[in-house]
């Protein structure tokens, strides 16, 4: 700990002294650039080049931007590299042959346009003057440098700083023509007009965007793999906990799911499917370069709840999200690449003086459904009944004989549920010089969660500093700072589960006594407002993302790159159970744990680059090291003693346990990737891993991958046609794999633990059987995809199609008895392939001072096991079975060959025999009893279906495959109008075709306990005759029939399927005038909502609210008592100074 310690405090030291310096540059600033021009020399002359060339030679050297129409060095002559002090007497000489001139805006940007030819002094022109201001329609912020010219002459100017510009204009039948680098070029006829303010387009094919992949970045249009890019714009003004959470609906082929509405939960992503049966199926997530754990924490006593890994990230730091969904984008992280890779980049610096902003929002949030449940006389009615129906006397028989109606009726929904407050607050600033930028970030989040007892709160430091020590050498930092502070209460599968008490409680019984005191349930059943307010359950987590790198110019064309990084993170979590709370004890309980996670790793890289003519080439070659320690101490126990003294110190027993463990990933890795005339792309990777985590004889794996593509548009046949802007096809194959979910550092190790295993003396023992053949999960995947723009960009279409097969899935392999084991836990057996489709488009649809476009995206995934080994009895199928609760069966999944993952596995549901006549008699030549009339069932109980006509409901013979939990298809939907300042934008993502096992539903309707039920058991039946679909009420689980009422089937299985309004957002702009009259360069205000409306057939309260074990696929779909997402209104602001 100590150690890990100073390396943080280290790490945070470099970066703040990084900041310090490169404040004090700042100052200093003006004296080096003297000393840097009156040192630095441009490349001597040599051979001619192309213009752009030049230009990218000159942006290297000196760290500047030069901005440009691109049609203006069309058909330019080649030129010769020049010998100049700086860059203005290299662009003179660059420059003025080719009648060309530039401009400067700021410190760094320079803007090209053709020399204005004076007028000739014998025609002399009656000029008239026209200014105007040059926005953009991204922000309505103000554009410098855009150039402005008069249609038809080399006449014009260009806009200063402030976005503004003066042109003197001929008069006559004028038009003024506006282009700038990255947006469409907008013509404009003068008439009359002497103030002419146009707002420009971003041209998507002139952006060229820069999407970030595996060590390093790419131009988004010569992509040749399977990459989704997302920006900041894409991700802002929606109240979420994590970034994750911004990905719903946004992105074809991945699917995220929000497990439950409790703060800072766990998102689930899944990309392109699952690829693994028993280990991790979430993607791996690169934050600034550094690989993060997916551990998240464990919730105390609370049903196994996760918190999110992103859950520390600030979303307003984010400047993008690019998701690498194949397998030739995702080979370069090789072991960890199986499921997909998420790349998050944060904000950096920029040139120019400082940039402030505020980011402000405050809002409300409300569980959006209640569950319907019996009143206090509907209770006792049911008991009574349940118990009656046993042939038991519920007035004599005590406790049932304390449970009378009072008429109190206490709603336990509305005690627990609450309306919650959230709010964010966000400053950051951002600003630079030549050779340093820095970025720095403070954020404070707190939402106290729609369950009473809840409550989050996070401070979030985050400093990126970019430092050019020399015209070859560059420092920099990605450092976070986060501390989450959050007190919890428990939920789904824990015995103090507020939901759960609330759902089932009593409605006879009041909150508290008149003296303040809470009532004692004669049923011993908890009091959940109770179990809220006197249980304490705190975490204190703290994190540390850091990334430290230099980038070093070998060559002009040869970069090396070292970086360094860590991801720490400690989890300090508290409980203590007071003795009153706990019905049937008077014990209290007191429990605390700290668990710490430290990961480092250094990678270093070289990158060469060249341009040979036509031909771009661009290779890579690295290697990594990777190591991650994990310490686990948890102590505590039961006293009788006080009360007030809530420590662990007074446990009796006192039982600590304490764990250590740790792994280690080394890395070789490269890409290279060819361009020839931005027509024929090509891009291969490979990656070696080797893993402590694997057995001595396969502990390194090999990850290939190749990709090419094709933009058909530049071909002669296409290249002048006026319809298709853009047409590129595409295709990859690679190789990743998985080393997550293993269940520990040393699943290929035979290990030993301690216990009392022999005559009850303590003693150590071997627990498992090694596994030296033990590998990696290996996926081949290959993709095909085709991107097609038309009409100047204003519809764009990607279509993909895509086939992944996964080898050597990690499962139990079953072993004879006479080992000593039932089976060797991890090994190599299984099979698995994923196939499907992915469709994405982006049209304008209205385009001008009313603007409307739309991002729509639908995905479809088919999973099949193809094979599995022999499971005895079974044959080659293999059963997993969820916890029981209040005496309802878990649900079970089943692992078949030909079929899905996801599978529930149940009887048939038929209803209820509504007399003694419908009970089934079956004939038995033998006179054996086995009809189940003649076993004692009767009219009223549960009907199931014989599979195999044997008059018994047996497990071996009479289940099926009654539903999965995957969706046949996912998909989302963006609209955005915009109109002067005003915004709209609306968020619609779906699921379709998925089940739920709705086991809250089974508690509620299996009258089988001395519980609350749902009004939906008002339709049981009573007498012979009444037809009806709910069974009668009779206490207890046990069945002469052999299946229960509330075994496993589907009457618990709903559709899933779901449309849900993810977010709608009405935003304004303020108008700059009126603004900059108080000092500030933006200021939007908006007001948001999230989750307004879903559509869904599914009776719980929400149909994304699963428990899904952390991803692993028995456990998913299942819906038992799990607290809904909420609906949430905020009010927000966002200012710029």
């Amino acid at each position: 700990m100590n150690t890990h310690l100073r390396v943080i405090f280290l790490c945070s030291a470099i970066s703040w002294t990084w900041l310090a310096g490169g404040l004090a540059s700042a100052q200093a600033q003006p004296l080096l650039a003297r000393n840097a021009h009156q040192t630095s020399r441009d490349t001597a002359p040599g051979r001619a080049i192309p213009l752009r060339q030049a230009l990218k030679d000159l942006e290297t050297r000196h760290k500047v931007r030069f901005g440009y129409d691109s049609r203006l060095l069309d058909g330019k002559p080649l030129v010769t590299p020049v010998v100049a002090s700086d860059v203005p007497s290299a662009l003179d000489a660059l420059l003025t042959p080719l009648s060309l001139t530039y401009e400067l805006i700021g410190s760094r940007l320079y803007i090209l346009r053709e020399k204005t030819a004076p007028a000739a002094p014998d025609a002399p022109v009656q000029d008239r003057r026209i200014t105007g201001l040059v926005k953009s329609t991204d922000n309505d912020q103000p554009l410098p440098g855009v150039s402005v010219t008069i249609k038809g002459t080399s006449r014009g100017t260009t806009t200063n700083a402030e976005g503004r510009y003066v042109l003197s204009v001929p008069e006559g039948n004028v038009t003024l023509v506006f282009s700038f680098v990255g947006y469409a070029p907008q013509e404009v006829s003068v008439g009359n007009q002497s103030t002419i303010n146009p707002v420009l387009t971003p041209d998507n094919r002139a952006l060229n965007e820069v999407v970030v992949v595996g060590y390093g970045t790419q131009q988004q249009r010569d992509l040749t793999s399977a990459i989704t890019s997302l920006k900041s714009k894409d991700l802002q003004n929606q109240p979420v906990t994590s970034p994750d959470a911004l990905l719903q609906g946004k992105a074809a082929g991945v699917q995220v799911v929000q497990n439950s509405g409790t703060p800072a939960g766990e998102i689930f992503i899944r990309i392109r499917g699952t690829a693994s049966l028993l280990g991790e199926t979430r993607p791996l997530y690169v934050v600034d370069g550094v690989p993060l754990n997916n551990f998240g924490g464990t919730v105390l006593d609370a049903g196994g709840q996760r918190q999110s890994a992103l859950a520390d990230l600030n979303p307003n730091d984010i400047e993008s999200i690019d998701i690498l969904k194949d397998a030739a984008a995702a080979a370069i992280y090789g072991a960890r690449g199986s499921n997909g890779v998420v790349l998050i980049t944060t904000k950096r610096g920029k040139a120019g003086k400082p940039r402030f902003s505020f980011d402000a929002y405050s809002g409300v949030q409300r569980v959006a459904n209640r569950l319907d449940l019996l009143n206090g006389d509907q209770f006792v009615e049911l008991l009574r009944e349940s118990l009656t129906n046993r042939g038991r006397n519920p007035l004599t028989e005590t406790p049932f004989n304390q449970v009378q109606p009072t008429g109190i009726n206490t709603d336990w929904q509305n005690e627990i549920f609450r309306s919650a407050p959230i709010s964010n607050y966000n400053l950051s600033v951002a600003g630079g010089t030549e050779r340093t930028s820095t970025f720095v970030s403070l954020g404070y989040f707190r939402q106290q969660g729609t369950i009473i007892g809840q409550d989050y709160k996070r401070y979030n430091l985050r400093v990126n500093l970019d430092y050019q020590a020399t015209d070859k050498l560059k420092f920099g930092t990605s450092t976070l700072l986060s501390n989450a502070l959050q007190n919890r209460v428990a939920n789904d599968f824990s015995g103090f589960s507020i939901l759960g008490n609330a759902l089932t409680r009593n409605p006879n019984l009041p909150v508290r006594n008149p003296d303040g005191t809470y009532p004692l349930d004669p049923l011993l059943n908890e009091n959940p407002v109770m179990l809220a307010n006197d249980i304490l359950a705190q975490s204190n987590q703290k994190r540390v993302i850091s990334n430290l790198f230099a980038d070093y110019q070998i060559l002009k064309n040869l970069t090396f790159r070292t970086t360094f990084g860590i991801d720490f993170l400690d989890d300090r979590q508290e409980r203590f159970v007071p003795s009153y709370v706990i019905a049937r004890q008077n014990r209290a309980e007191a429990l605390a744990v700290d668990s710490d996670q430290f990961t480092w790793l250094s990678d270093n890289t070289l990158t060469y680059r060249q341009q040979f003519g036509a031909h771009n080439l661009s290779v890579l070659a690295g290697f990594g090291v990777q190591k991650s320690q994990s310490n686990f101490l948890q102590a505590g126990g039961q006293t009788a003693g006080s009360n007030i003294i809530r420590t662990i110190a007074i446990a009796d027993p006192y039982i600590p346990q304490h764990s250590i463990s740790e792994w280690a990933l080394l890395s070789y890795f490269g890409r290279a990737s060819y361009n020839y005339k931005d027509k024929y792309l090509a891009d291969a990777s490979f990656r070696v891993d080797g893993s402590s985590r694997f057995g001595a004889n396969k502990r390194y794996g090999v990850f290939p991958a190749l990709s090419a593509g094709w933009r058909i548009s530049e071909e002669e046949f296409l290249k002048n046609n006026r319809l298709i802007s853009d047409l590129k096809l595409r295709a990859g194959y690679g190789v990743t794999g998985n080393q997550e979910g293993l269940g520990g550092n040393y699943p290929a190790l035979a290990l030993y633990g301690t216990g009392r295993n022999y005559d009850g003396n303590p003693g150590i023992g071997q627990q498992n059987i090694s596994n030296p053949e033990l590998g990696w999960e290996s996926t081949a995947a290959a993709n095909v995809g085709l991107d097609v723009s038309i009409l100047n960009n204003r519809i764009g279409f990607t279509a993909e199609a895509y086939l992944k097969r996964t080898r050597d899935l990690i499962f139990e392999r079953q072993l004879p008895f006479t080992s000593g084991f039932g089976g060797i836990a991890n090994a190599n057996i299984g099979t698995m392939d994923n196939r499907g489709l992915e469709f994405t488009l982006n049209t304008v649809n209205v385009n001008g001072a009313f603007k409307w476009t739309t991002n729509f995206n639908i995905s479809f995934n088919r999973n099949r096991i193809t094979f599995l080994p022999n499971n005895g009895a079974l044959g080659s199928d293999f059963i997993f079975k969820l916890p029981d609760a209040y005496g309802v069966e878990g649900p079970y999944s089943i692992y078949r060959i030909g079929q899905s993952v996801g599978n529930f596995y149940g009887y048939r549901y038929l209803g209820v025999y509504a007399s003694d006549e419908d009970v089934p008699r079956i004939s038995d030549p033998e006179n054996r009893t086995t009809d189940l009339y003649e076993r004692g069932v009767r009219g009223g109980e549960a009907a199931f279906l014989d599979v195999n006509n044997d008059g018994f409901i047996s497990r071996d013979a009479d289940r099926v495959i009654i539903g999965n939990a995957l969706p046949v298809h996912i998909g989302g939907i963006t609209n955005t109008f915009s109109y002067k300042g005003f915004e709209l934008s609306a968020v619609v993502n779906w699921s379709y075709g998925n089940d739920i096992y709705n086991m809250t539903r089974g508690v509620l309707t299996g009258m089988i306990e001395d519980l609350n039920q749902s009004t939906e058991v008002l339709r049981r039946w009573r007498k012979p005759g009444d037809i009806t679909d709910v069974p009668k009420a009779l206490y207890g689980s046990s069945s002469v029939s052999g299946a229960s009422p509330t075994d496993v089937s589907d009457r618990y299985l709903e559709d899933g399927s779901f449309l849900r309004f993810r977010n709608i957002t009405l935003s304004y702009n303020l108008p700059q005038p009126l603004i900059q009259r108080i000092g500030l360069s933006g200021a939007r205000v908006y007001v948001s909502g999230q989750n307004l409306i879903t559509l869904t057939r599914y009776s719980g309260f929400d149909p994304e609210s699963q428990n899904t074990g952390g991803g692993r696929i028995p456990s998913l779909g299942v819906d038992y008592l799990t607290q809904p997402q909420a609906r949430v209104v905020t009010v927000g602001l966002s200012v710029g100074f």
